[in-house]
């Protein structure tokens, strides 16, 4: 019995042992990918304690190429922001940041996102923007609780049907893409405040529009639209309508109906003049 009980407690030994290794490597894997980046320790500790009780980590504008796996054993991250960097992928273990609720990748050169994305359950914000993505992954649709998704200025031929059970969304950014049509599925977001499709090349706005009656903000410009529907007007939320850089030659008189409207642009369309019907827009309209 004692032979046993002392080769047991040289199993569990090694086993501590190797666990300690293990540790360590991962450890120094992330000391090292922030020394060989310059990152500074006021923004990324060369403590373990430190380092493990982070619940943000903002790595803004570090020239960054890649992320290293072992990232993902900051297990107390709720925001992780690598906005500006030149990474081209995230690492599939990203998805173990089961607590995060904000990320940012703006301003990088992505082709792809992790299917792991899909395990972020607790994420509210996913900022895409400025990368060149074409497609997002069928896991996304998971992300039940995202409020805003950002992905403009990337390389959207469609809106992915993948965000279609994203009704939970308050901002949905889409500009600067290569967008044609939007699809019946927008018209389910009915929490959206704001919808952001300008610079595209949109050529109809859908009737549906008009159920989204939270809407605050409408960016359309710079598509080719040459008119709006009349169910635009019962968005009686709707503070900011953003037309210019269109085909537009005529309005419906409905818009007059729109109380709350600060900022009206229509700006570079056909239409130079309001019509008597729309008198009381004078104000606000910039052509």
């Amino acid at each position: 019995m004692l032979k046993s009980a002392t080769q047991l407690f040289s199993k569990n030994e090694v086993g501590m042992t190797e666990l300690h290794i293990n540790d360590n490597e991962w450890l120094d894997e992330l000391f090292n990918w922030a020394d060989s980046n310059e990152i500074s320790p006021s923004s990324f500790p060369r403590n373990k304690e430190q380092l493990l009780a982070m619940t943000e980590l903002s790595l803004l504008g570090c020239e960054l190429t890649e992320i290293p796996e072992s990232i993902s054993c900051l297990s107390q991250l709720t925001l992780l922001n690598l906005n500006k960097n030149k990474l081209t992928k995230i690492p599939h273990t990203i998805g173990k940041l089961s607590r995060l609720t904000h990320l940012y990748v703006l301003g990088n050169q992505l082709t792809e996102i992790p299917e792991s994305i899909g395990e972020l359950s607790q994420l509210t914000e996913l900022l895409l923007g400025r990368n060149k993505l074409s497609a997002l992954p069928e896991s996304i649709a998971r992300l039940n609780h995202l409020s805003v998704l950002s992905l403009w200025h990337n390389q959207f031929k469609e809106i992915p049907e993948s965000i279609a059970d994203l009704t939970q969304l308050t901002e949905l950014h889409l500009g600067w893409n290569q967008l044609t049509e939007i699809p019946a599925f927008i018209g389910g977001f009915r929490q959206l405040i704001e919808l952001s499709l300008g610079c595209n090349e949109i050529t109809q706005v859908p009737k549906f529009i008009g159920d989204l009656s939270h809407l605050n903000e409408l960016s359309l410009w710079q598509n080719k639209l040459t008119e709006l529907p009349e169910s635009i007007a019962r968005l009686t939320q709707l503070t900011h309508l953003m037309v210019s850089g269109n085909q537009i030659t005529h309005l419906p008189f409905s818009l007059a109906n729109l109380s709350c409207l600060q900022v009206f642009n229509l700006s570079d369309n056909v239409i130079k003049v309001l019509p008597d019907e729309l008198n009381n827009l004078q104000g606000i309209v910039e052509f």
